[in-house]
C-alpha cells in the first residue's frame, strides 16, 4: 500500500469513527505516514484498521490512533497490528508506550486485555470526553524475551 492510498484509508476510517477518535490535521497526517509511523492492518488483502504512533519522548513512544474496521473489531485484529507498533517501538529503543483514551469507551477493555497498565484518569472533561480521559501505560518487551515467546 502506498503512502497516498494509506493517507485515503485512514482518512475515510476516521470519518466512519469521528466520535471515538481525536483530531489530526490532514497535513500532520500525511507526514506522518511519510515518516513511517503510520500502521495499517490488513486482512484478506484489504485494510482492516491502522495505528498512529508520535516520535516519542525519552523511554516513551505514544500512541495517537489505534482503529480497527467495525465488523472486525475483536481481540486478534487490534492485537496482531499493535503487535506491529511493539516491534517498531522496540526496533526504536522505547521502553514504554503510552496512550490516552476516553473513560467512556469500550476501547479500555482491549487496552487492558493487552496488559497495558492503567495509570490515571485525567479530568478533562468536555461535550466528548464526559467523564475524563484514561491513560495507559505498557511495557515493551525486550528483544531477548521476545524471542523466547
Amino acid at each position: 500500500m502506498n503512502n497516498k492510498s494509506k493517507l485515503d484509508y485512514i482518512v475515510e476510517l476516521h470519518k466512519k469513527n469521528t466520535d471515538y477518535l481525536g483530531f489530526i490535521p490532514k497535513p500532520y497526517l500525511s507526514k506522518l505516514v511519510d515518516d513511517g509511523q503510520v500502521f495499517v492492518q490488513k486482512d484478506g488483502g484489504l485494510a482492516s484498521g491502522f495505528c498512529i504512533v508520535g516520535n516519542g519522548k525519552k523511554s516513551t513512544i505514544k500512541i495517537y490512533q489505534h482503529c480497527i474496521e467495525q465488523e472486525l473489531r475483536k481481540l486478534k485484529f487490534g492485537k496482531k497490528l499493535f503487535k506491529e507498533v511493539e516491534f517498531f517501538a522496540r526496533k526504536k529503543g522505547y521502553n514504554f508506550i503510552h496512550l490516552r483514551c476516553r473513560d467512556n469507551l469500550e476501547a479500555n477493555k482491549f487496552w487492558h486485555a493487552l496488559e497495558f497498565k492503567y495509570l490515571k484518569l485525567e479530568k478533562k472533561v468536555t461535550k466528548r470526553t464526559k467523564v475524563g480521559i484514561n491513560h495507559w501505560l505498557y511495557k515493551v518487551q525486550n528483544s531477548n524475551q521476545y524471542l523466547l515467546i
